[in-house]
């Protein structure tokens, strides 16, 4: 019997960037908790679905940023920039996380390949309690990421960090152990409960044209795999590779760095048709790669069975009117190339060699797998990643992993075949073009490549990484959509339109009660900040909340030894260039210096309210440390936080605590070097006595 299981909870809206990503991570809150300085807590995050972050940090094609919302105002976040700033600054904190599952349920499992998509089966299923083997004919784990990803972009230490946290699952691993040849796949029907093949698509398409077989023609993954293993392939001074993928990308500027002094791409696309990454074809450019778009290969010319040049026929027509590959050609112009090595990467086949002997069902070439259930023709017998759903990014063999373990931890347990639903999502929706012209601009933190003639001499890595301050500096660009300003209850609302008169984006409407739609709302805090009923929250930042989070900050024997004048300083946490201020401080700390610091997304959003709490709670002093002049992500935020800290410095002087002791202040240089300078200054002189007895009268705490 089958059974259907949902890839996401029914109703569940997502944000755009996380409704893109095969795996739906949840960008938003990994990349707000990088703005808070929780690297960490934004580690959890990734690894709750990615059990490759360092890779997907390096190479992922990131459809995410393809949907940030950010992109209408401006650009989109640099998403994998900042989940590789993660993954490098949270190695420790890593490898302490990792646990193996309590207990062991019974099953166990055979998983043949390790790329990718069988990796992260192997993990799931381990965490589940199944016992697990991985059986890989190399002598290293990975796939195609351990063997044919140039190092420039994927060195292996960073494959490594991913591998080591998927093996401290207690998974076993057979390496240099290939099924069909050193054991059976009979042996391991017998020996397992459940087989999953996940082989990838590890072997290259040859081209039926005269003069393959000569001296100097290579096959793509052979020749990057080759490579990979510290080979140096012998290529004569001309190099032309055949084919317009990544692949082809990646081995046209490899043979770049082993010396060619000239390589050319020529493939069957037009330019804007060629399935390589954007920037791949603009770094290959750089690297000196020439590019022939809309030629097909008609003939490898040799002399004395070595590669002479390559012959082309014009390419008319790559895709019929139902897009699918059947290319038309122009046989009366073609051109010749003169080059001493042809690579051909012009797709790519799996081995199935482990199957041979069994009864899996190959039609073709093709392993025959049911989609929906990942079930081969053999009971028991599953199938994901390349194998499956053909050429793919890793992510994309990430997401097949995940599914492959649900469906065969349903088979062990029931018996029976679960279904996976298609991954059909509800998402916000595209930013509207009037709010999007209402934002400030920020432009995005980019990273400078290594100089092309500099790169070209290695397989060094040619990419750096963010430093704390770049990556702080872009997670504030997000715009943390669909966690926006609401109505607490529509009970408080008087329909007074204040909320409607200060949201910087036009956003709040009243209909009987206030209204802020989720796909405008910029989160800014503005409305929940001056809202006279004190009705509307966020969901992002309680200031609302903000009494009840100082009185827990200052719990216990906190406030009974403190040390005076006690200042209590609200932050904008956007002004810090580490997390040196964005760590929680120990009671002690607090105690010894006087200071408690409470970091704000915004002190704009600080209401009146929040601005006398602190003094109710027993502090001599406020201090608000506001962005720099101007420098506020939201229009308006700082003209109304003035307002505001007049009518609190009003009643301040009206109670007797005085207007003095509440101070507002534009950061200067960076919060490390100029937020210490102005705590120093007020705690310079000691409180006044008439001061705490105010204090005292007005119901504060004046110990």
């Amino acid at each position: 019997m089958d059974k259907e299981c949902p890839q996401v909870s029914a109703g569940e809206i997502l944000a755009t960037c996380s409704a893109a990503c095969p795996v739906h991570t949840d960008t938003r809150e990994y990349v707000q908790r990088i703005s808070r300085g929780d690297y960490e807590g934004a580690l959890d995050i990734l690894l709750e679905v990615n059990p490759f972050p360092s890779v997907c940090g390096r190479i992922c094609h990131h459809p995410c940023e393809s949907e940030c919302r950010r992109k209408t105002i401006d650009t989109a976040v640099s998403l994998r920039m900042l989940k590789r700033f993660v993954v490098e600054n949270t190695r420790e904190y890593r490898v302490s996380r990792q646990k193996k599952p309590a207990e062991r349920k019974q099953g166990a499992v055979a998983i043949v390949g390790s790329g990718p998509s069988g990796l992260t089966a192997a993990r799931d299923l381990a965490l589940m309690g199944y016992r697990v083997s991985v059986y890989e004919k190399d002598t290293k784990l990975g796939g195609m990421l351990a063997h044919a990803i140039p190092r420039y972009r994927l060195p292996a230490d960073a494959l490594m960090e991913d591998i080591q946290d998927i093996l401290a699952t207690g998974i076993e691993v057979r390496t240099g152990c290939e099924v069909g040849r050193d054991i059976t796949f009979q042996e391991l029907r017998k020996d397992h409960d459940a087989v999953l093949i996940a082989v990838g698509l590890a072997e290259s398409h040859s081209l039926p044209i005269p003069g393959t077989e000569s001296s100097g023609v290579f096959l793509g993954i052979p020749f990057l795999w080759d490579i990979a293993n510290g080979l140096r392939p012998e290529l004569g001074g001309r190099t032309l590779v055949v084919g317009g993928g990544n692949v082809a990308i990646d081995i046209a500027r490899a043979a770049k760095r082993l010396g060619t002094s000239k390589v050319y791409m020529a493939c069957l696309e037009k330019r804007e048709e060629m399935p390589a990454w954007q920037w791949e074809i603009d770094e290959a450019q750089e690297e000196g790669i020439e590019i022939l778009n809309s030629w097909g290969p008609k003939a490898i010319l040799a002399e004395n069975g070595n590669v002479s040049g390559i012959e082309f026929r014009r390419c008319t027509r790559v895709f019929d009117e139902e897009h699918r590959f059947s290319p038309l050609y122009d046989d009366s112009e073609t051109t010749q190339v003169d080059v001493d090595s042809v690579i051909l990467a012009i797709g790519q086949k799996a081995c199935l060699d482990c199957v041979s002997e069994s009864p899996v069902t190959v039609d073709r070439g093709r392993l025959q797998c049911d989609r929906s259930s990942m079930a081969t023709s053999e009971r028991g017998v599953f199938a994901c990643g390349e194998v499956m759903t053909g050429p793919g990014s890793a992510i994309q063999a990430v997401a097949t992993g995940h599914d492959a373990a649900r469906v065969i931890a349903h088979f062990l347990q029931t018996g029976e075949t679960l279904k996976i639903a298609p991954r059909a999502v509800q998402t916000i929706g595209d930013l509207p073009a009037e709010t999007a012209a209402r934002a400030k601009r920020f432009e995005r933190v980019e990273v400078s490549l290594t100089d092309p003639a500099v790169r070209i001499g290695d397989f060094s890595p040619i990419e750096p990484g963010f430093s704390e301050m770049e990556a702080l500096k872009e997670s504030r660009r997000c715009l943390a959509c669909a966690t926006g300003a609401y109505l607490e209850s529509e009970a408080v609302c008087a329909g007074c339109l204040t909320c409607v008169r200060v949201c910087p984006f036009g956003v709040a409407k009243v209909d009987r009660t206030a209204v802020m739609p989720a796909q405008q709302c910029q989160t800014c805090g503005l409305c929940a900040a001056e809202c006279p009923a004190a009705g509307i929250a966020l969901s992002r930042f309680a200031t609302n909340k903000m009494r009840e989070k100082l009185r827990e900050m200052l719990a216990g024997t906190v406030a009974e030894k403190i040390s005076r004048p006690f200042v209590v300083s609200y932050c904008c946490l956007n002004e810090t260039t580490s997390r040196e201020f964005l760590r929680e401080q120990t009671e002690a700390e607090i105690r010894e210096t006087g200071i408690l610091r409470v970091m704000v997304p915004c002190v704009g959003r600080l209401s009146a309210l929040d601005l006398v709490s602190p003094f109710e709670l027993g502090a001599d002093k406020l201090a608000v440390l506001a962005c720099k002049e101007e420098g506020c992500f939201y229009t308006g935020a700082e003209g109304l936080l003035r307002r505001r800290i007049a009518r609190a410095k009003k009643f301040l002087d009206e109670i007797g605590v005085g207007q003095e002791s509440l101070q507002l202040f534009n950061t200067e240089g960076s919060a490390e070097q100029s937020w210490p300078r102005i705590w120093a200054q007020l705690r310079s002189a000691a409180p006044d006595d008439e001061v705490i007895a105010a204090q005292a009268a007005a119901g504060g705490d004046s110990r």
